[in-house]
């Protein structure tokens, strides 16, 4: 679902200032959204009761701006010529995710594992070459949703009172954004058009494509080994090379290597995942039947 969400960015007509903008929209929207979920399903109660424990505050305020500063760049950066580097960060991140489930929370990857981080590590590379380095953009994606999952772990909330808190502490700041500075003139424009209800269901639709599948993402790091959860995070490029692919965007031969690399990768975790599940399943035959 993270795939669909550059796709439907572009619908929109972009220009130097849109991702702020968009970016805005999305957390705005997101709040909305969450409130009327947490509403329908009688989860406001808990959400206040997290909200009044003000020593928990600075904590739910770091982890709004690890993961706000995510938020805007997704969005940001496609509106600024910078996807790349946002590509980069995403290639780099699954990795960065298996080194620390290994060496901070001490999970154990199989050897099957440790050959497709190996074969992704790789491919990786390749792509800094071809890139020439590393950039901020790259450093912020890789490391902050690190820090961000770690801070999670530690001080463990339901996924989705936790992306609300996100939204509700980011909140003040989309809502100066898009009444102040360079929102005002973006926002005029929208105003003119206040009656046509194309803008404001696209900007709906930001907050659905923006809001589901991080509760997903959410809800998967909390039950899944970190380790697991990075490498399965090599999804992400891949199902974002199949969109693009499908909107008629080609790959450079240069960048051919790192997407066939991870592709094995992922390949190589699939065929673990099945043999994992035969084992399993075959253990579970062995055991006696209670009389």
């Amino acid at each position: 679902m993270f795939a669909f969400l550059p796709w439907y960015i572009h619908q929109f007509p972009l220009n130097e200032n849109s991702g702020n903008w968009l970016a805005a929209q999305r957390i705005v929207w997101s709040c909305l959204l969450m409130f009327v979920g947490l509403a329908c399903f009688k989860q406001l109660p808990l959400l206040i009761r997290h909200m009044a424990n003000w020593r928990a505050w600075p904590r739910l305020m770091l982890a709004a701006v690890l993961v706000g500063l995510q938020f805007w760049l997704f969005i940001w950066a496609p509106a600024n010529g910078q996807t790349l580097p946002v590509a980069l960060g995403y290639f780099s991140l699954p990795l960065v995710l298996v080194l620390v489930g290994r060496f901070v929370y001490k999970e154990q990857l199989s050897s099957l594992q440790w050959v497709s981080v190996t074969v992704a590590a790789v491919g990786v590379a390749y792509a800094y070459v071809m890139a020439d380095g590393l950039s901020w953009i790259v450093l912020l994606v890789a490391l902050g949703y690190p820090l961000y999952f770690m801070l999670r772990r530690k001080y463990p909330l339901p996924s989705h009172i936790a992306f609300t808190i996100d939204n509700l502490m980011l909140l003040p700041l989309a809502c100066a954004y898009l009444l102040m500075g360079d929102g005002v003139s973006e926002a005029q424009s929208q105003l003119s058009n206040l009656y046509n209800y194309a803008p404001w269901l696209y900007y709906f639709g930001l907050g659905v494509a923006g809001t589901i599948p991080m509760l997903l993402f959410l809800l998967a790091s909390n039950y899944l080994p970190l380790s697991l959860f990075g490498l399965m995070g090599y999804l992400e490029p891949v199902l974002v090379f199949s969109v693009g692919w499908l909107l008629g965007e080609r790959l450079s031969p240069e960048q051919w290597p790192t997407y066939i690399l991870i592709i094995f990768a992922l390949v190589l975790l699939a065929i673990d995942g099945l043999r994992r599940g035969v084992r399993q399943t075959a253990s579970r035959k062995k055991l006696p039947k209670a009389c």
